[in-house]
């Protein structure tokens, strides 16, 4: 296997040869099942992006000038990075003899480059505390944004969204089929894939990812190829001419769907254009003047121009390393339990924010809880774990986003509190949290895990020239999502899920039952409705008027209001008095 700058080199010095294999990208092939199959060989995606960091590790130690034995590394990633995926770059990682020491997602490591490449560092943090910073990190392989927030010298990441079907390649890929296309009909060949050189397609993609580069800069170029058929006459050698406006055309709705993920996470959280303090735009296809104009039509002159915005992820990285610093989970784990508003419940802190994320080999237990059911009738306990679409403080009312949800079985005859039910999760190195749930009566057992997590970044407060403590008092929050304010101020969305589970263990016997429905606390808790001592609420009153039978007609409140009292009904029960429903 050949890596980097000298396979780009064997690849463009053959003239007619056979190439074996090439593989654009090959840290996207961790995202398919199954191995890479090219020009006959079968390799796995692990040992080809193993190959890539070795070949790193080996330009690092055979520097002219400083000679560097990599033995760990901060590692980037795209933010749509799932947790098996962050486990294949680690085994590639340990394959090619380094130690993964953390992953930060490529927008973060893109923000702290631009901030700590200031040598005024505190000024410029200063400036954007509480402020909205957007990256836009265009590359080969995928499309990732992420929006971030500054609070109290932490960079918050707030948002995130990713499109790995639009990198830069698939531009390569529409040029290379229209250059075929032009160079079959130039001389009149019907079948031009029956005549093209074994492995010629690896050199053709090269030449159109030049072509691609030159035309950010100029207006008309010409994709050159020798040897390209197996042809004897004027069409053996390839020699496409291509304007600026070709490449435009050709791509037109790759961009507008890129420039439209822009749109799509501003209106995700409830931001407008000039709410963007700053845009960091990096990546290759930034140079691209129809997805720089489109930035600069959004975001005008906070789009500043970086002269290192191809390098500067791999920057961040680089000073993460060297700073120290360690990631940080920006939003707490939640989970909806019954002890809120009736019928609403609450939201428990299972994880904290600021939570330090865990190096390579470290496991840890970050919550164990006992919880119970407080309507067991279903035979399933609903755990449904959720984050806040903000950061900084947080109140009742701000959504949430569901990171997964459980159904634990139970016994659905015990007594409501009686089951004990223990929940446990764990956060890996990989920032992978797995979830243990478990009934003691009927010893049942689920396990799930998510990854979709944020984190925050600690910036360094002492060693940076200019840089001093950052003050951490002027903490304001960022409220997230469309809302649909009520008359009583609550955020509702189209349904909600009504928790069963309960954190009881130090309520009162008032406290304790008023979470159980309204049809069916009394048949547990005999006297709770009445008796001199009616301890039941409003909305349990309601709930079991509205769900209990009528002990004259047998119908619910429902049913009633359906079909109409066919007689006068006197039982209060049924609340009807007349044909007419009260």
């Amino acid at each position: 296997m050949i890596a980097g700058r000298e396979a780009r080199r064997h690849i463009e010095s053959l003239e007619g040869g056979i190439i074996q294999g090439f593989v654009r990208s090959p840290k996207m092939a961790l995202r398919r099942e199954g191995p890479l199959h090219i020009e006959g060989r079968t390799l796995e995606p692990v040992d080809v992006v193993s190959e890539v960091l070795s070949h790193l590790r080996r330009t690092a130690a055979n520097r002219k000038d400083v000679s560097y034995q990599i033995s760990q590394a901060v590692l980037t990633i795209p933010v749509d990075f799932a947790g098996l995926q962050r486990s294949l770059l680690r085994s590639a990682a340990q394959k090619a003899g380094i130690r993964v020491l953390q992953f930060v997602h490529e927008p973060v490591a893109a923000l702290y480059a631009y901030l700590r490449a200031k040598s005024d560092f505190r000024r410029h943090l200063e400036q954007l505390e509480n402020r909205i910073v957007l990256v836009f990190d265009w590359g080969g392989g995928t499309l990732d944004l992420t929006v971030c927030r500054v609070l109290g010298g932490v960079v918050m990441q707030v948002a995130s969204r990713g499109n790995n079907e639009i990198g830069g390649d698939r531009f390569d890929e529409r040029l290379r089929n229209e250059i075929r296309d032009r160079h079959a009909a130039q001389h009149a060949i019907a079948n031009i894939s029956a005549m093209e050189q074994p492995g010629v397609m690896a050199s053709l993609l090269t030449q159109c990812e030049l072509a691609k580069i030159a035309l950010s800069d100029q207006e008309t170029t010409t994709a050159i190829l020798k040897d390209y058929l197996r042809s004897d006459g004027g069409a053996r050698d390839l020699g496409v001419p291509l304007t600026r406006k070709d490449l435009e055309n050709l791509s037109r709705d790759l961009v507008y769907r890129g420039l439209a993920e822009v749109d799509g996470l501003l209106e995700e959280t409830g931001l407008s254009r000039s709410d963007i303090e700053l845009c960091i735009a990096t990546g290759g296809m930034v140079n691209m003047p129809a997805i720089w104009n489109g930035l600069v039509e959004r975001f005008g002159s906070r789009v500043p121009v970086l002269p290192n915005r191809d390098r500067i992820i791999a920057e961040g990285a680089a000073w993460i390393a060297r700073d120290g610093l360690r990631l940080k989970l920006a939003k707490p784990i939640e989970l909806i339990v019954a002890d809120g508003r009736p019928g609403r419940g609450a939201y428990l802190p299972l994880v904290d924010a600021g939570l330090e994320l865990l190096v390579e080999g470290e496991t840890t237990a970050v919550t164990s809880k006992r919880f119970h059911c407080v309507d067991p009738r279903d035979g399933v306990a609903v755990f449904e774990f959720v984050k806040p679409r903000k950061v900084g403080l947080l109140s009742p009312d701000d959504e949430r986003s569901t990171l997964c949800s459980l159904n634990l079985p139970i016994d659905p005859t015990a007594s409501p509190f009686l089951e004990r039910l223990e929940c446990q999760v764990q956060i890996d190195h990989d920032y992978i949290a797995r979830v243990s749930l478990s009934s003691k009566l009927r010893n049942e057992a689920v396990n799930a895990e998510f990854h979709n997590l944020d984190f925050g970044l600690a910036l360094p407060t002492d060693g940076i020239p200019g840089n001093a403590q950052e003050n951490r008092n002027d903490r304001k929050e960022l409220t997230l999502g469309h809302q649909t304010n009520t008359s009583d101020g609550i955020s509702r969305a189209n349904i909600s899920l009504r928790s069963n589970v309960s954190n009881d263990d130090e309520k009162s016997y008032d406290e304790k039952w008023g979470l159980v429905p309204g049809d069916i606390v009394e048949s547990w808790a005999p006297n709770y409705f009445g008796g001199g001592f009616d301890r039941g609420s409003k909305f349990q009153r309601d709930e079991k008027m509205y769900y209990e039978k009528c002990g004259h007609c047998h119908r619910t409140r429902y049913e009633i209001n359906q079909q109409g009292a066919i007689e006068i009904c006197r039982i209060s029960d049924c609340g009807v008095t007349s044909r007419r429903v009260l």
